[in-house]
């Protein structure tokens, strides 16, 4: 196996893993979702001391951190980052837990176009005439759920802007994955501490009172956070862009249809109605992504002539 299948294999296990994450989440339902997710921010910070400290590229990794803390708006908007993912994480929990599982692969569905709007807010970046027929979809997407149910898809939105707006924070800092989500983990780390210092004050702290195999699924939630990431940072540098840009959307097309028809959830026709509309905007972003790749492949070629 070469280095471009193995890169795929890590892309591939990363976005299945990611795919299942409401099964993961479904075997914790019993447990309030603020404490599953500040155990998982815990776990998540223990586990990654854990790789850091095994590492053999450590002292880069400290010293990322080091150089990092030198730099205020770096740090500041690592801060920002922070809070975000956390706010992502704390929906996405409350959202399968609450049998909500459709709108969570919804909101990732948005999710890659909601960052290219930002982008042309926050970084004045232009929008190509396919990008424009995407935005114009999932614009059209919201505005037909809302005449028609009378809402908007505040757990699909959400979902979307956080994690947007986590990748705009991200875009600004140049840092790896290993030192990121250890720096990420450790700035929230004290508020999940304190809420369990809370809960373990007021005799409130559950997630031991489900049985073993409860705790172990917990303890783990900090293996399964970062593994996938790791994976995905170690396949990405050697898969072309536009192969991630498609592959991307099989984590939210394997909820859709765990949320149907493992959970069981209601696809109503309004909803499929929404759910068509954003996949025409997924396939005029994938072409985008493909067509963006050719015109960048012949110009690679006209310079090597």
């Amino acid at each position: 196996m070469n280095n471009t299948q193995k890169s795929l294999l890590s892309i591939l296990v990363c976005y299945f893993s990611w795919g299942l994450f409401p099964i993961y989440f479904k075997l914790l339902k019993e447990i309030g979702p603020y404490e599953v997710l500040a155990m998982r921010i815990i776990c998540s910070f223990v586990f990654m001391i854990i790789v850091v400290a095994i590492a053999k590229n450590k002292k880069s990794i400290l010293n990322e951190i080091t150089t990092l803390w030198k730099d205020k708006k770096s740090v500041l908007l690592l801060v920002l980052a922070s809070f975000l993912i956390t706010l992502n994480w704390l929906t996405y929990i409350i959202a399968v837990n609450t049998n909500h599982v459709l709108e969570a692969s919804f909101g990732y569905y948005l999710n890659p176009i909601v960052t290219i709007i930002l982008a042309v807010v926050f970084l004045k970046e232009k929008l190509t005439r396919t990008q424009t027929i995407a935005c114009l979809c999932v614009g059209g997407s919201l505005l037909y759920l809302f005449i028609s149910l009378g809402s908007l898809p505040w757990i699909s939105i959400l979902l979307a802007l956080s994690f947007g707006l986590y990748s705009l924070c991200k875009k600004k800092i140049i840092l790896s994955p290993k030192a990121s989500l250890l720096i990420e983990t450790a700035i929230v780390s004290p508020i999940a501490l304190i809420y369990m210092g809370y809960l373990s004050t007021s005799n409130s702290i559950t997630f031991y009172s489900f049985g073993t195999d409860t705790l172990i699924y917990l303890l783990l939630s900090g293996a399964i956070t970062a593994i996938p990431l790791m994976l995905f940072a170690k396949g990405a540098t050697a898969i072309p862009l536009y192969i991630l840009g498609i592959l991307q959307y099989l984590p939210p097309t394997m909820q859709f249809f765990i949320g149907i028809f493992v959970y069981g959830e209601v696809l109503s026709i309004q909803k499929l109605i929404s759910f068509s509309i954003i996949w025409v905007a997924v396939a005029v972003f994938c072409y985008s992504a493909v067509i963006s790749m050719k015109k960048q492949n012949l110009i690679n070629e006209s310079h090597k002539k």
